[in-house]
């Protein structure tokens, strides 16, 4: 495998944490702040750990760790999340904006010097995202119960072809 399919793999699964981390947590807003956003009294401290599965069928466990910095009006959320496997190893920062329940955002992942963005929408407490990076892009799938979340990427045709994840507020 060459250097830089190595460098998007774990760009890809390190936007994928982030990502869905973000995501979810704009579904974990409290019903009596309607009216700021959803990215409101979410900052704080999350961690977790799923499994990896590669294209060749194989899995490995992953253990990750977020904080969130949500602005005051709880529309704009600055991340840094790090998220480590036996083989990966990724350092990633992005900020997220959210429009009336459909979500943007950038990346940029440290380690491998990759970025890209995101966009999706959220309904009930589902989000749905595509992921894009400069030569991948993956489909998000993000279902949060209180401070419980679980998250499902897919990236067919990936050298990482799943990621799952469940992450728990600290």
């Amino acid at each position: 495998m060459s250097a830089i399919s190595s460098r998007l793999d774990n760009a890809c699964i390190a936007f994928v944490t982030v990502a869905v981390s973000m995501i979810v947590l704009s579904l974990s807003t409290l019903p009596g702040y309607a009216q700021r956003g959803p990215f409101a009294d979410m900052s704080g401290s999350w961690s977790g750990s799923g499994t990896i599965t590669l294209s060749t069928g194989s899995h490995e466990q992953i253990r990750c760790r977020a904080n969130y910095d949500s602005q005051a009006s709880g529309n704009d959320l600055k991340l840094a999340l790090r998220c480590a496997s036996d083989s990966y190893n990724v350092n990633f920062r992005g900020n997220a904006i959210n429009s009336g329940g459909n979500m943007t955002g950038s990346w940029f992942e440290e380690t491998n010097h990759v970025a890209g963005q995101f966009f999706g929408s959220i309904k009930g407490n589902r989000i749905d995202a595509r992921i894009e990076g400069q030569t991948f892009a993956a489909f998000l799938h993000i279902t949060t119960h209180g401070n419980r979340q679980s998250v499902s990427l897919r990236s067919p045709g990936s050298r990482v072809s799943n990621v799952t994840i469940a992450l728990t507020r600290r």
